[in-house]
């Protein structure tokens, strides 16, 4: 039995064949190979498919039908709301594989590994970007991150997926990649107060890289507007920049949902 997950980080997002890397996330990772030999270039990876809600963090679902868009508008919408290097801050340049959009997405098998799956068919537009903020004095510091967001069809689809991130969590605490790197999740993540939006999950844990080195803190944030689904993952290269990693992906799923809310 596996568990399906969208494709960041942390895995990530990804069209077939369009990508070789993803820094996801865990909400929604495509399936793509590092970008970079740096073990932080990867992501925990959310999960897609139906399962109980978390009453937590979920709030009613709104009495106002959330928009009906074309896939065009959903891709559009989309593109728009990832955030560029420009938008992370001073110092964020592109990762080698900065941008993409998927057909694929990632699950978790019974032994917790990483697998592929087709895309859920209530998705209509997709869109992943992936920065990192290298320090040229210490060239192993390197901080990572991406941002996906997810427009389903309708607001079924979204809630399964952004529910599934806490399923995948509790039944795999440790999450092991391809090449052996295995993420392992803190229990008792911080969950921020984002009052507009409908469903909120944060997830933080350690990057153990299968080479050595580390491990690296990473925190994953998904937050759930009507039918738009949207993962911050960033990770630094040092536990005790834990406070950091946890203010940037708040920092970034805080400008993703206020574009949203002004589109």
């Amino acid at each position: 039995m596996a568990v399906h997950a969208v494709g960041p980080i942390f895995g990530a997002l990804l069209l077939a064949g369009c990508a070789d890397g993803g820094d996801d996330p865990f909400a929604v990772a495509p399936e793509a190979a590092p970008t970079s030999a740096d073990p932080m270039v990867k992501g925990p990876g959310t999960s897609g498919s139906p399962s109980r809600p978390s009453a937590s963090a979920t709030r009613p679902v709104a009495t106002t039908a959330p928009p009906s868009r074309t896939p065009e508008q959903a891709q559009a919408l989309a593109t728009s709301l990832a955030l560029g290097p420009e938008d992370w801050g001073t110092g964020f340049v592109r990762q080698s594989t900065y941008e993409f959009s998927g057909e694929t997405w990632t699950d978790y098998a019974a032994d917790c590994t990483q697998q592929t799956v087709p895309l859920a068919p209530s998705i209509v537009g997709q869109w992943v970007r992936q920065v990192q903020l290298p320090d040229p004095g210490r060239p192993a510091q390197l901080s990572s991150g991406s941002t996906t967001v997810i427009v389903h069809k309708d607001v079924r689809g979204a809630r399964e997926q952004a529910q599934n991130a806490r399923q995948v969590k509790d039944r795999c605490p440790t999450r092991t990649y391809p090449d052996g790197t295995q993420a392992k999740d803190t229990p008792g993540a911080r969950q921020p107060a984002f009052p507009e939006a409908d469903e909120v999950f944060a997830e933080e844990g350690l990057m153990y890289p299968k080479a050595g080195g580390g491990p690296y803190p990473y925190v994953v944030l998904t937050l759930r507007k009507d039918t738009v689904v949207m993962s911050s993952y960033f990770s630094g290269p040092t536990a005790e920049r834990l406070p950091e990693v946890r203010t940037r992906a708040g920092q970034a799923g805080r400008l993703m949902l206020d574009r949203l809310l002004r589109s």
